[in-house]
């Protein structure tokens, strides 16, 4: 369109009695490509115009236009559009919500989303949780900043507006958990007799997802039990690759999303001329994939220097800032004779380097398995004199590259060395090393690792620890193993008799095992020996009750979970990536420092999923004052006086009114004693001895701090 054509349909657009903001950017959008400049006249002078007409909607749709035109934007910078979205907001209501989605470090389509999910809140709305699921919105209360909801799993949740914005999703009325509440029985009878379709419309409902994901969704709902997963994936993903009219991407990762395309590619010269000008890395490398999958793998010759310009330009701009991405496209460009020799080196060398980080972990916390296995074979076979350096590392490998690595490594004299001195680390074993070992029998045999008993005797030792991050992942990894009856079957074949008095004693003797599980570990391996019955000791009663607490405490306990998911996570995530755009990560401090804090974060998050899945809630009604339980108040006579305690749940403590978790070392020396028992008690230093003069039940004050269930999350609760 020409300038003059152009400039007096923007006036019109914007000189309207109610201005079309939709309609001016759509003009603009065109008219980017052919003059640019005058394209941002017209964009300053509409979001001058929205701004005059308190237009918090057309703001927002401008914000979108430059998440999406930023670089064509010139002069305009992400500064002048939070500005312009605060000067829109008119009502009470809107400021609120402007207020609430951190305007001033949220970046543009952050801005967008959150603000686009505020303002389509109303009463009657269905949206969607990651961390509740479904539900509908009840009211909004802009006052004190929060949104009333019931979700499925609870009734009447309070929601802050930050919250809201950043986690739920607004669902119209063809998202499948709309359609399947107005008409339970017509997609009931989809996931029966069209799989794809349901696949289809929950990946139009909720976005692109992993495979994993959408299992566990439609497992959720109810739709598709895990018992009949396979099936039901088997017949949708046919049914999806042969409808070539409505074209689905399905990874061959797991762990890659599947979604749905607008139409199929070809692949053919329209697609190498758009490739040529591609500059996102991960579109540059996945294209490439797509490309070789289309072609089956061969690549025309007239794609050679096309695709070598940019993977190459990829690779530079993954260096030093995502070395998971840059080891996939040095693995991609030998794979296609693209790089040389010496480039080759280079590549390997830079992701060998261990300066204030490792290249080479980093890397392998970001990629999928095959691609770790990738990795390593492709260093060797350039630089075959580094494989100690990759073997130094084992102990520090997530489980993922660990079994990946090892596996690249097969049959390697070296490595069996190597694997078998880390395993023969006692007193401190390596909880990735025990789990690969035991996971990988036939592959460690060959190696000469060391025996069945050896590794058990490692793998309760590593239950019985309070670990972190990977380790606790290991931890939790070792105890599914010997909750599994096949698993402890076949270890208690393979040992001998005495070996399995052994096994046996330890886990009975263990304080720090799981209850259910220590229990339940037992009574298999007496079913499997009888002869272990021999050495069964009674288990003390309070035992069985460890994994109860109060109500109160299991709430509190859960709106910290809430806040951390939805709050602390995301806010670390959003400073990583604000720290990462600050430049070579080696002298990057906020970044080192926010790293570390998402670590933390993500252990906290492993612990608090362990224990949300053993506790549950009581109110501690009937408890028998016949010896010290829960749910009682007990009087000790010492040296230094009488004193009262109220034992209760797992998370149950108030130092005013002396209440004890029953997990405290007070509480555990106390717990099954009767009136009149002599009990050592902890104490500062050492111990002291006690006299138990009175078992009572809960008093008033007790009762009243119990009845006290939280509504929001409290940060020193």
């Amino acid at each position: 369109m020409d300038k003059v054509a152009f400039g007096m349909q923007i006036q019109d657009l914007l000189e309207a009695e109610r201005p079309d903001a939709s309609a001016a950017l759509k003009l603009i959008g065109a008219q980017l490509g052919e003059d640019a400049k005058g394209a941002v006249r017209a964009f300053v002078a509409l979001t001058e115009t929205v701004v005059k007409a308190k237009d918090l909607r057309g703001a927002i749709a401008c914000v979108a236009f430059y998440a999406a035109h930023g670089e064509e934007l010139k002069g305009i910078d992400l500064a002048q559009m939070r500005e312009v979205v605060r000067r829109s907001a008119t009502t009470a209501e809107e400021k609120v919500f402007v207020d609430s989605i951190g305007l001033n470090t949220a970046i543009a389509t952050a801005i967008v989303r959150r603000l686009s999910v505020l303002l389509a809140l109303q009463p009657g709305v269905y949206v969607s949780s990651t961390s509740w699921g479904f539900g509908q919105v009840q009211s909004i209360d802009s006052f004190y900043g929060k949104v009333i909801i019931d979700f499925e799993s609870k009734k009447g949740h309070a929601m802050s507006l930050t919250v809201a914005g950043q986690n739920l999703s607004v669902a119209d009325e063809g998202h499948l958990m709309t359609r399947y509440l107005k008409n339970r029985e017509e997609i009931v009878e989809l996931a029966k007799k069209h799989p794809a379709e349901l696949v289809r419309l929950t990946l139009e409902s909720y976005g692109p997802m992993p495979v994993q994901r959408l299992a566990d969704r439609l497992a959720s709902i109810g739709l598709v039990p895990p018992a009949e997963w396979k099936s039901f994936w088997e017949s949708a993903r046919r049914s999806l690759k042969a409808d070539k009219g409505h074209p689905v991407e399905i990874p061959a990762k797991r762990s890659d999303p599947i979604r749905l395309l607008e139409e199929e590619e070809d692949f053919g010269e329209k697609w190498l001329r758009r490739f040529a000008k591609e500059r996102d890395i991960k579109a540059i490398y996945d294209g490439t994939l797509a490309m070789l999958a289309a072609k089956k793998g061969e690549m025309p010759d007239s794609y050679r220097d096309t695709i070598a310009n940019r993977l190459n330009f990829a690779l530079k701009g993954a260096d030093r800032t995502d070395f998971a991405r840059y080891a996939q496209l040095a693995v991609l460009l030998r794979k296609l004779e693209l790089s040389s020799p010496s480039e080759q080196e280079t590549q390997a060398d830079t992701l060998l380097e261990k300066d204030e980080q490792d290249n080479l972990l980093l890397s392998m916390r970001g990629l999928a398995a095959r691609d770790v296995a990738a990795m390593v074979s492709f260093i060797l076979a350039v630089r075959p004199d580094q494989k100690s350096a990759i073997l130094a590392r084992l102990p520090q490998m997530n489980s993922v590259s660990l079994g990946a690595t090892l596996g690249a490594l097969a049959g390697d004299a070296e490595t069996g060395d190597a694997v078998r001195s880390l395993l023969a680390r006692r007193s401190n074993p390596v909880p990735t090393l025990v789990v690969w070992a035991l996971r990988n029998r036939s592959a460690a045999t060959e190696w000469k690792v060391p025996s069945l008993n050896e590794l058990v005797t490692q793998a309760i030792h590593i239950v019985e620890q309070r670990l972190t991050g990977e380790e606790l992942k290991m931890r939790n990894a070792l105890q599914a193993f010997f909750d599994s009856a096949r698993w402890l079957e076949e270890i208690c074949k393979e040992l001998s008799a005495f070996d399995r008095q052994v096994m046996f004693e330890r886990i009975q003797a263990s304080t720090s095992w799981d209850t259910a599980s220590q229990r339940n570990v037992l009574v298999r391996m007496v079913r499997f020996d009888p002869e272990l019955a021999k050495l069964r000791r009674a288990v003390k009663a309070q035992q069985e009750r460890q994994h109860l607490t109060s109500q109160r405490s299991l709430t509190a306990f859960r709106l910290a979970y809430d806040h951390l998911i939805n709050v602390e996570i995301p806010a670390n995530t959003r400073d990583i990536a604000t720290a990462r755009s600050y430049g070579d990560l080696r002298e990057n401090a906020e970044y080192q420092f926010a790293k570390d804090h998402q670590r933390v974060l993500l252990s906290k998050q492993d612990e608090m999923d362990r224990t949300l899945r053993l506790l549950k809630p009581t109110d501690f009604a009937n408890a028998s004052c016949d010896v010290v339980s829960m749910g009682t108040r007990v009087t000790v006579e010492s040296r230094e006086g009488d004193t009262t305690y109220t034992i209760l749940g797992e998370l149950d403590r108030d130092e005013a009114l002396n209440i004890i978790s029953c997990r405290s070392r007070l509480a555990i020396a106390l717990l099954g004693q009767k009136v009149g028992a002599t009990v050592e008690l902890p104490a500062e230093r050492g111990a002291i001895a006690a006299t138990i003069k009175a078992i009572e039940p809960l008093d008033d004050a007790v009762k009243a701090w119990l009845a006290q269930v939280p509504t929001a999350y409290a940060p020193n609760a």
